[in-house]
């Protein structure tokens, strides 16, 4: 008697990914939708959104201090990998999303004794 053993495939990528929560639009054949950045790398990106293009598909991602064209190389029902046409950096793209997320954000004080505020 013969036997299989099977074994999860383990995922090897050259370059890290960065997990991401940026607003961006995806735009396409004349076509534009909201998405969000789930994760980010050199030369990739994870999308997440309602309608998204199909395999093969040429787009432009856009967020703030990001424009990059890429190609769709996976989709699944409400997300797809785009493979980047440039490197570009994700750590950069992080930081500025996270740096205008605090610029928009109140800031609080409370009196934590007289005439001190934390």
């Amino acid at each position: 008697m013969e036997q299989t053993v099977c074994r999860a495939r383990a995922e090897r990528r050259r370059e890290q990914r960065f997990a991401a929560q940026i607003p961006a639009m995806l735009s396409w054949n004349g076509t534009s939708q909201p998405v969000e950045v789930r994760n980010i790398s050199i030369y990739g990106a994870l999308v997440v959104g309602a309608w998204l293009p199909i395999v093969g598909e040429r787009v432009t991602l856009i967020a703030d201090h990001l424009e990059v064209c890429g190609t769709v190389i996976w989709n699944g029902p409400d997300r797809c990998g785009l493979l980047l046409s440039h490197a570009i950096d994700p750590r950069a793209i992080i930081g500025e999303a996270h740096v205008a997320d605090a610029q928009d954000a109140p800031i609080t004080l409370r009196e934590v004794s007289p005439g001190q505020y934390a």
